[in-house]
């Protein structure tokens, strides 16, 4: 029981968790976007609830260990497998719930040179089309048009939020765009005080980022993605 408490109070497990349950709730409220369609049965539910929890703590691990986890990679197999289980008799949503856990494994063998701006790039579209993807297509069983265009600041969301993981630049004016990209793709949307509110968090996070010690920037990434997500699609 102490040590159990103890792995309670491990400040690793609790950002990972708060990680988790942001991704999670990203990916859920994306994936509600302009849906119309049936609701999902609870085993569809269990499965993808359970594929969205581990693939966010085994990249949380990945990310953080700067692509050394041992632990991240078999929490990515574990999430491909209830990937699978999510849609039995869809082989295409299948395909796509496995390429982020099989693009994931493989940016940790170095020789890859997924650690870079391509591995960003593959990275962001994965995870911000992934879980809301699937999601959206289980329930309605097409992709509509609004939906789509509300994937564009998601995915460059991911762009801005991880670059530092991806990307180690010399010059500190390369920082500047992915959030000036991130900041493009928001004005798409139409103009409210959200996406305002949206844009000021965006160029907010990237002045206090520099100020942000290395163990607490993958948690705070997290929360800030999920604000502005919400403030762009709410």
């Amino acid at each position: 029981m102490t040590a159990f408490k103890a792995f309670l109070k491990n400040r690793t497990v609790q950002q990972l968790a708060l990680f988790t349950l942001c991704q999670n709730l990203l990916w859920w409220l994306v994936g509600s976007t302009a849906a119309t369609g049936h609701p999902l049965a609870w085993t569809v539910k269990g499965f993808l609830g359970g594929y969205g929890v581990l693939l966010a703590a085994g990249y949380f691990l990945i990310l953080r260990r700067q692509f050394q986890s041992h632990i991240g990679p078999i929490l990515v197999v574990a999430a491909a497998t209830l990937g699978l289980l999510a849609a039995p008799h869809d082989h295409l949503l299948q395909l796509f719930a496995v390429l982020l856990c099989i693009f994931l494994v493989l940016a940790c063998i170095p020789r890859l040179g997924l650690q870079s701006v391509y591995g960003l790039i593959v990275f962001s579209v994965l995870a911000g089309c992934g879980v809301p993807v699937i999601l959206f297509f289980l329930r309605n069983h097409y992709l509509a048009t609004q939906f789509l265009i509300a994937l564009i600041p998601i995915i460059a969301s991911y762009g801005n939020f991880f670059a530092p993981y991806y990307v180690h630049p010399q010059d500190w004016r390369w920082t500047l765009v992915p959030p000036i990209i991130l900041i493009l793709t928001i004005l798409v949307l139409p103009l409210t005080w959200k996406t305002i509110l949206a844009i000021l968090l965006v160029s907010g996070y990237w002045f206090l980022n520099q100020h942000i010690t290395q163990r607490y920037q993958l948690v705070t990434a997290g929360i800030g993605q999920l604000l502005i997500g919400f403030l762009i699609l709410r």
